[in-house]
């Protein structure tokens, strides 16, 4: 495998606003540290995921005008992605106050590294201290070669003088839109949330409806894959799941592009919003507070990841990591690993001493595609090249190959350009016709 080029770092304008952009020849990743130190853009080639509001492009407000009157009408939803205290609410201390804060959400961010070498490259961005909730929260982007993943690093650091007790929750703004016949923007059903199911959920439907109808058409659950599907109708809604499979993945079907996050999960965390460690939210027709979304053209989903509910003593710091993925991908995500998305679950059907094989995928690296083939203790027998492989390329998979002797199970295993490392992709034992 050959590398391509470096990883790019350096400060340039975006809709108007000062920023700083990573990239390489794959992704391009866009950072505002004015705006509460967003990612305002991740784009995959051509292809941008993030929702950017046009009516506030390139715009900087008070930290009084950013307040307003404190109802959720005068937040200022630039899109992207940030974090927030969790858990949200308006009856105690205890609780986030917001949107809107003048000083987390949309405060001026400090930019504290944005650097790069041939293999990688990073930005970094500090909040103001918060009086309010006592934490000051730092946020931590890094990207490498040949790849579309980026690491994403979160910190509390508590600035008071009293322990705090927060959860740190991310959450972006994923667009939701395709354009009619006459150019105006729509909402695109083809757009669609998946999250595996906790088979031991404490929700009797194993999710919990947050906000809006209890029988959202837009929620819905496939129990043959164990997965939670929620279809964008452009319906108000919100939903909290407590899956223990540590990722969430967001389809535009009607382009063939897929983003996905990998996160870590705390078995035995005590988790904000009744247990939840993924949510959904999508604007769409309704009200919420004083907002009417039905007189917006606001075509959104969001994705979001909730950390374990931590006390956090004066000075110290705690962490939350996730892993970002883009790739081509023609359809609703099955199933995520750390090398990419599957689509069509791999099968393997025998006809004598063969199999086919078939699946349909999409990867996060490039590199090299490799069929293994283990024994009954899991030992590799043989392996052989499938072909290159590169986010900006769906990988259909449909041949017949010869079925080695001893050989019991399969998987598809990736090869990364980007850091050597090889990642199981998808395994399956053969059955018979």
């Amino acid at each position: 495998m050959t590398a391509s080029g470096p990883c790019h770092a350096y400060e340039s304008p975006f809709h108007g606003w000062s920023a700083a952009v990573l990239e390489n020849d794959l992704i391009r990743l866009v950072a505002v540290p004015d705006i509460g130190g967003r990612i305002m853009a991740y784009d995959l080639g051509p292809y941008p995921f993030l929702f950017v509001d046009p009516d506030l492009a390139g715009k900087l407000f008070s930290a009084e005008e950013n307040q307003g009157d404190g109802s959720l009408a005068a937040w200022k939803n630039y899109g992207g992605d940030k974090t927030w205290p969790a858990p949200q609410g308006w009856d105690n201390e205890q609780q986030w106050h917001g949107p809107p804060d003048p000083v987390l959400d949309t405060g001026r961010y400090t930019l504290d590294d944005l650097s790069a070498g041939s293999a990688t490259a990073s930005v970094q961005m500090t909040s103001p201290p918060d009086p309010r909730t006592g934490v000051q929260i730092t946020r931590r982007f890094t990207i490498i070669r040949d790849s579309s993943r980026v690491a994403v690093d979160l910190s509390f650091t508590n600035v008071s003088d009293k322990t705090k007790c927060w959860s740190i929750w991310d959450v972006i703004q994923l667009r939701a839109e395709r354009r009619d016949e006459n150019g105006r923007r729509r909402y695109d059903p083809a757009c669609t949330i998946t999250v595996p199911i906790n088979p031991q959920s404490r929700f009797p439907r194993g999710y919990n409806v947050m906000f809006g109808d209890e029988n959202n058409p837009q929620w819905q659950v496939d129990e043959a894959r164990g997965l939670f599907v929620g279809r964008y109708l452009w319906e108000i809604g919100k939903v909290g799941l407590d899956s223990t499979a540590g990722w969430i993945a967001f389809s535009q079907g009607s382009e063939g592009y897929a983003f996905v996050e990998l996160f870590a999960v705390e078995g035995e965390g005590d988790y904000p919003d009744e247990g939840a460690t993924v949510e959904c939210w999508t604007v769409g027709a309704g009200q919420v507070a004083n907002l009417d979304y039905a007189e917006t053209d606001i075509y959104l989903m969001e994705a979001e990841l909730l950390g374990p509910l931590l006390d956090i003593a004066p000075g110290q710091t705690i962490n939350f990591s996730a892993t970002w993925g883009v790739c081509r991908c023609p359809g609703l995500v099955v199933d995520v690993t750390d090398a990419g998305c599957t689509v069509q679950s791999l099968k393997a059907v025998a006809q004598g001493q063969y199999v086919r094989l078939t699946g349909k995928f999409g990867l996060f690296d490039r590199g090299e595609s490799f069929l293994i083939w283990l024994d009954e203790d899991k030992e590799e027998v043989s392996r052989h090249s499938l072909g290159s492989v590169d986010p900006l390329a769906i990988v259909t998979l449909d041949s017949i190959v010869p079925i080695p002797a001893y050989g019991e199970n399969l998987e598809i295993r990736i090869v990364s350009a980007a850091d050597g490392r090889e990642r199981r992709l998808a395994g399956a034992s053969p059955v018979h016709a």
